[in-house]
């Protein structure tokens, strides 16, 4: 080997991919970070409610219906076609802070995603290096149960949110949390998992009409949750048991 050769430093190690990890949040930190997550998901309904508030069918023939009658009056009495378009931006303004007022009742649902609002529930998070990027809530359908002390319990586990930040969702890190609740679920003697009636995106702030894509999204969650827990859980075993009930 040449002198050369010799003292050609040795490159460095690549740097290996960040790890991707599942677990019950024990730290402050994570607490945080995970509550985090579920605030944005609250808060992120704001968004969507005031698309499909703004292109909805009613909303539309609302406004075209609003703007016909200003330009008919306009241009019959002032003859304006200046005052005419000045006209329609400000009843357009109008329309879309009236629209951010409708759902502003999300920006306080949000808020309210605190420490207090956890309480002695599990919440579970899933990090990408030491970026926390999705979080469940995983609390107990009987609270008298809840706080009694051992691993097996009777009653339902309730999953009260779910969620996983915006460019990591559709690449199984939810279904990665649903898999770790039902099996903590499974441990600690549950009788099945739902999510909570009154889970962290359940509230809606606008008329039902509106509602209809957030309900199915509900109901999307509400299935993929089921196929987890008939794949992945004992539950239906546990309930067929001449036992089951007498816990």
């Amino acid at each position: 080997m040449s002198s050369t050769e010799a003292n050609i430093p040795a490159k460095p190690p690549t740097d290996e991919l960040p790890q991707l990890s599942t677990y019950t949040a024990e730290t402050e930190d994570d607490r945080i970070e995970g509550l985090r997550l579920v605030a944005d998901s609250v808060a992120q309904q704001r968004q969507i409610a005031s698309k499909v508030m703004l292109f909805h069918p009613v909303s539309l023939a609302a406004y075209f219906a609003i703007v016909a009658i200003v330009a008919q009056y306009t241009l019959r009495w002032y003859e304006d076609k200046l005052m005419l378009l000045t006209t329609i931006g400000g009843i357009s303004m109008t329309f879309l802070i009236f629209i951010r007022w409708m759902t502003g009742g999300y920006i306080s649902m949000a808020e309210d995603i605190n420490m207090e609002w956890l309480g002695d529930d599990r919440l579970i998070v899933v990090k990408w290096g030491e970026d926390v990027i999705g979080s469940l809530v995983l609390g107990w359908a009987d609270n008298d149960a809840a706080k009694k002390r051992g691993r097996r319990r009777r009653g339902k586990a309730v999953v009260r949110a779910w969620t996983v930040k915006l460019k990591y969702r559709g690449k199984g890190v939810g279904e990665g949390l649903l898999e770790e609740a039902v099996k903590i679920a499974g441990e600690r003697g549950a009788d099945g998992i739902v999510f909570d009636a009154d889970h962290a995106n359940s509230k809606r702030v606008l008329p039902a009409i509106f509602n209809g894509f957030i309900n199915k999204q509900d109901a999307k969650a509400e299935k993929a949750l089921q196929k987890v827990a008939d794949a992945k859980g004992n539950f239906r075993q546990r309930q067929s048991s001449p036992t089951w009930g007498s816990r």
